[in-house]
Formats: C-alpha cells, structure tokens, sequence
C-alpha cells in the first residue's frame, strides 16, 4: 500500500465520525463488492485460493446488520433502475465472478431480507474452469514465491487477455494446474447457478464472457465479451441481466456502449465513494457506479462507517488517480 493510500484511509477513520454528525446520509446509494466467502479465518489462509478480500460469513452479516442499524434499505438493481426516493438512504450487495460458494450469502439475506446481486462470468460456469488468478496463487504459494513477485505477475497478467493469461499460467505451472480443487474454489455450475438464481433475494449479473478485463479488448471483442454473457445467462436463468460488473473495475467509451446496446442499465465499478441518487439514472453515470471494497483484515464496523461519510480522501484520491471518467 502506497503512502498516499495508507494517509487517505488513516485520515478518512478520523474524519467519518465527525462527518456523519454534522453531514445528512439521504439520497445516498452505497454499493459494496464481495468476491469469495469463507466460513472461517483459518479457511481463507488454506492457500487453495487467492483470498482476496478474506471476508467471512460472519463479517459479511455484521455489514448488513450495521447498514440496517443506521437506516439503511438494501435494494435491488430493478428498484433503482425504476427509481429510488431521495429521501431515502439505500445499499446494493453485489458478488463478483461466479464462486458458488457464494451460496452462503444466503442464511445472511434471508435474515434482512436483503436481495444481492451475483455478477458471473459465464465461460467459467459453462465449462466450469477456475479463475486464473486462484490457480497463480495457489501454485506460487507452493513454489514459495515472495509476495512481491506475485503481486508483479497478477498486475503483468491483468494487461492481457483471460485467454493469453491462461495460456502463461499453464507455461508456468503446468498444463494440468488449471483446474479446481474444491467447492471452495469452483464457479457454479449451470445447473447450479439456474437454481440460485430462482431464490426471491438473487439477481444475476454480468461479468462478461471470460471475466476479460475489457480495456485489454479491442471494441468489437468487448462488446462480443459483454453480449455473450448476456446471452448465456438469459438461457441459463431465464432472465437478461440489467446489471454489469466491470472485471478489475476497468471501463472505456466502447466499454460503455457496448454495454448500453446489450440493455445493461447499471454499471458498477470498483472505484470507492458514495452514489448520488440522480447518478443512478442518468447516461453515462448509471453504468460507472462506485462500489466499496471491504476488507477481512479491518474492522468491518469502522469500514462501515467510511463508506457512510460523505467526505472521503481515499474516494477523492482514488478520482484524480482513474484513468478517465466519461460523460455525456
């Protein structure tokens, strides 16, 4: 973690309590961004996976059980695509990538009553393969790669396309490396993900194709990367999707049309900040929405409160850092 990094957050702990007194919470939509959930500490430290964020099942109900305590509505995607009053104060849970250990979102859900939304690659599902950057992971760990080595590969690997990477994974690693090990670890099934997508509280979204990060695509191949999970959730679930999760939160003008062509109506990104309510129906701003990343390795409480200040230096900085904001 950079400096600047460390100094936004450190700052932004101090400042979210002074601000939620003074500063109104209304009109204000918090999405958050969940990838893999783990029943334990001790399961996310297995090294079968990258754990990414390390979020546990009990950390991910503390977050909705905090959200509700201060006021907040959890909402579904076809609620703000109709509009949401802005009087209100409102969160949207999504999960990126597919894992079907995302089941155990479930027990949380039910007892909010708070619908989520599960963005899937489909390639994944369909072939049921594993995500590239668990097997690198999983195989540096055994080879006892320092850390910096593989933070240098995963960014090196993130320039390119899911079909070139998986091709120097198996250079790496062996042909027979790209393979799932457990229910940890594996995307859902089709047969799987048709059922989950039946229950009351889940909406499925898109993560394109080949979770193909689509700035590394020339524009036809992105809006094929985009249209083709369209069409392969449509069938698998019955339902087009009306929400898409950037893979790596990257996003460019072709990106975006393409999107919008598909019927997308949400776009949400992995650059932190709140949501005003107007932004989720406005072109181009509905579909660059801002998603805040939780961490295992911090206090799940205090990054809730960050996310509810409406000042936020890490969010400021995170703005002048990204690479282009697109507006009409």
């Amino acid at each position: 973690m950079d400096f600047w990094k460390k100094f936004a957050i450190s700052s932004d702990e101090r400042l979210a309590s002074a601000c939620l007194r003074v500063f109104p919470e209304s009109s204000t939509l918090l999405i958050f961004v969940f990838h893999s959930l783990f029943e334990s500490a001790q399961e996310a430290a297995l090294h079968w996976m990258d754990p990414q964020q390390a979020i546990t099942t009990g950390m991910f109900r503390d977050l909705v059980a905090n959200l509700r305590e201060h006021g907040y509505r959890f909402v579904s995607p076809d609620e703000i695509v109709a509009g949401l009053d802005p009087a209100g104060s409102y969160a949207m849970i999504t999960f990126d990538d597919g894992y079907a250990n995302n089941r155990r979102a479930l027990p949380t859900l039910e007892e909010f009553h708070a619908p989520a939304v599960f963005c899937i690659s489909t390639s994944h599902v369909q072939t049921e393969k594993p995500f590239w950057w668990d097997v690198l992971y999983r195989e540096a760990r055994k080879r006892g790669w320092p850390d910096d080595k593989l933070a240098q590969t995963r960014t090196s690997f993130k320039r390119l396309r899911t079909c070139d990477i998986e091709k120097q994974v198996m250079a790496e690693f062996g042909s027979t490396a790209l393979q799932t090990l457990s229910d940890l670890d594996r995307p859902f099934t089709a047969a799987e993900l048709a059922r989950f997508a039946g229950h009351p509280l889940v909406h499925i979204g898109n993560h394109t194709c080949d979770h193909a990060i689509l700035t590394n695509y020339p524009p036809a191949e992105a809006r094929r990367q985009i249209e083709s999970a369209q069409e392969a959730l449509a069938t698998i679930t019955g339902r087009m999707p009306a929400v898409l999760a950037y893979p790596n939160g990257d996003v460019s003008r072709p990106a975006l049309e393409a999107a919008r062509a598909a019927g997308i109506k949400l776009g949400v990104t992995v650059r932190p900040g709140r949501n005003t309510i107007p932004s989720t129906r406005s072109w181009p701003r509905a579909l660059q929405l801002k998603r805040y990343t939780l961490w295992g390795t911090r206090d799940i409480s205090l990054q809730c409160r960050m996310a509810r200040s409406p000042l936020s230096l890490r969010a400021a900085w995170a703005a002048i850092r990204s690479k282009v904001t697109f507006t009409a």
